[in-house]
Formats: structure tokens, sequence, C-alpha cells
């Protein structure tokens, strides 16, 4: 635009994806860990929340704008055939 020319550029090394799938690669990579089988036990055991992962898996799936982003159908990837909406 013209009060910030720089709006529609791309990151350097990420040019293949666009605005919209870098907002989900963010999202997933806020929730990304590495972690032993052990600790993810004990996580499991001793955490009420859920895992990094399916914080990520459960909302995308059922998020319309993700299958957008990644031209994803309904039973393809991490696309769910029926939806969970709440609004």
């Amino acid at each position: 635009g013209e009060q910030n020319p720089d709006t529609d550029k791309n990151l350097p090394g990420l040019t293949k994806y666009t605005p919209e799938q870098l907002f989900f690669i963010n999202f997933a990579h806020t929730w990304c860990i590495k972690m032993t089988d052990a600790y993810a036990i004990n996580r499991l055991l001793t955490d009420p929340h859920s895992l990094g992962q399916f914080r990520v898996i459960g909302p995308t799936s059922n998020f319309d704008k993700f299958d957008d982003a990644f031209s994803c159908h309904p039973g393809q990837k991490n696309s769910r055939e029926h939806k969970c909406t709440v609004w």
C-alpha cells in the first residue's frame, strides 16, 4: 500500500508461502516443542492442557480459512470432513 510499501513483500527464503499460509505456519510454530516420550507422558498425566501439537491440529482442522490457505478439501490432509464450528 501507499502508507507501507513493504506490505506485500515476501519474507526471504519463504517466498513460496502466501501471507495466509505464513499466518498458520507461525501459529503452529508457537506450539512447536521437542520432547521425549517420558516427558510427554508426564505432561499427559499432570497437565490438564493438551499438548501443543493437538492445540494446532484441532483448531486448524476445523477452520475453513486453513483449508482455503492450503487448498485443502474436507477429508484431505488436516481438513476434517465434518467440521466443528461454534459461531
